[in-house]
């Protein structure tokens, strides 16, 4: 028997060191493919809020020839961590954007930039105006940090909404003074801290003509209340940009509306 034993040993001691060693690899593996971020880049989130178009495509070459590796679709009044955001380029870099599907040699693009992104900087390009005025807002983010103990996540507040007047916003309920008496267009708040914690209440942000104090859009904080501990919190210890984009009297798709912007 202790030599049938000792057989079996040698047998699986290398299935045993393969079994260790392949979960090690697909460890290692899959930390590589999470490194997307390049030595020395900077961070570069794109907002598409230009009224009259769908999408627009991204060439970071800044023309023609067409950069189709780095090429995105970047969605009206939309946001993805992946359509969105940008980690690969720093410096002097040139940025065209075309409208979807014009992105022929022989096509002009709605934007023709070109943008300084120091080394470990993070900013935010919002695209705005229409198709016919395109326009833009950059911004360089200070993004603040959240200790444990505080519960809390940020938000700021753009207005994106060519043509509209200054918007006032307030928290639906509260009494007091708004969260921002007066937003021009182009106009951009700090980030300010809320409390995020389980207990608390979803917050409804109103976006209002100032002046008249008609409601152009609102947006609810859905997931703060009642929260588990079972997923990651979708608030907390994060930061946002809520930003009021399309037309003021507008129809359908450019109605006015609050998109939300996570960082």
């Amino acid at each position: 028997m202790q030599q049938i034993f000792s057989r079996s040993e040698t047998v699986w001691q290398p299935l045993r060191s393969a079994l260790i060693a392949a979960p090690l690899l697909m460890l290692i593996l899959g930390s590589c493919a999470k490194q997307t971020t390049a030595p020395g880049s900077a961070s570069l989130t794109l907002i598409n809020a230009v009224v009259g178009n769908s999408s627009m495509v991204t060439n970071f070459k800044g023309g023609n020839p067409f950069e189709y590796y780095h090429a995105n679709r970047i969605y009206y009044k939309a946001y993805s961590d992946y359509n969105n955001r940008y980690t690969q380029f720093s410096g002097t870099q040139p940025l065209a954007l075309y409208q979807y599907p014009d992105t022929t040699e022989k096509s002009v693009p709605l934007f023709n930039l070109v943008l300084d992104l120091p080394i470990g900087s993070i900013h935010t390009l919002f695209l705005t105006g229409t198709v016919a005025s395109p326009d833009t807002l950059f911004i360089k983010d200070d993004l603040p940090y959240h200790v444990t103990a505080d519960s809390s996540m940020s938000i700021r507040f753009v207005n994106l909404s060519p043509g509209s007047k200054d918007v006032s916003i307030n928290i639906k309920g509260q009494t007091g003074a708004p969260e921002v008496a007066r937003l021009p267009y182009k106009g951009s708040t700090v980030f300010k801290k809320y409390s995020a914690g389980f207990e608390v209440p979803d917050y409804e942000f109103e976006f209002r003509d100032a002046a008249s104090g008609a409601l152009l859009g609102s947006f609810i904080t859905v997931g703060i209340y009642h929260q588990t501990t079972v997923w990651a919190h979708p608030w907390m210890y994060k930061n946002f940009t809520l930003a009021l984009v399309g037309l003021p009297g507008g129809t359908g798709t450019n109605a006015t509306a609050v998109m939300q912007i996570r960082y």
